[in-house]
């Protein structure tokens, strides 16, 4: 029974901070476009650079099949994607949330 009086007391909490918490990630969210991540091919040949927006910012070609290009290119935007997720989730952890689950589709 108490039990049930704290789940609806940490509720109210919840509810009471919503205003802060989206704010606060919302401009997390913002500055994603200004985090960069670099995936480099095997061989060197490729490097890639995205933002953790899901954007792809830079590429160097030099030599490589078309498969090495786009592994690289993938693995960089899920850098990206992986780096926004621990973003996002540090924020929900500041405001005493649970940290699973937020963030983006296709993350991890």
């Amino acid at each position: 029974m108490f039990d049930g009086l704290k789940n609806m007391a940490g509720m109210a909490s919840i509810m009471r901070d919503l205003p802060k918490l989206q704010a606060r990630m919302e401009e997390v969210k913002a500055s994603l476009s200004g985090v960069r991540v670099q995936a480099v091919s095997e061989g060197g040949r490729v490097t890639v650079t995205a933002d953790a927006a899901g954007n792809l910012v830079d590429l160097t070609v030099s030599g490589g099949s078309d498969e090495e290009i786009l592994e690289t290119a993938n693995r960089a935007l899920v850098m990206g994607r992986q780096e926004a997720q621990r973003r996002l989730s540090d924020v929900a952890r500041e405001m005493g949330l649970p940290s699973e689950g937020l963030g983006l589709p296709g993350a991890m």
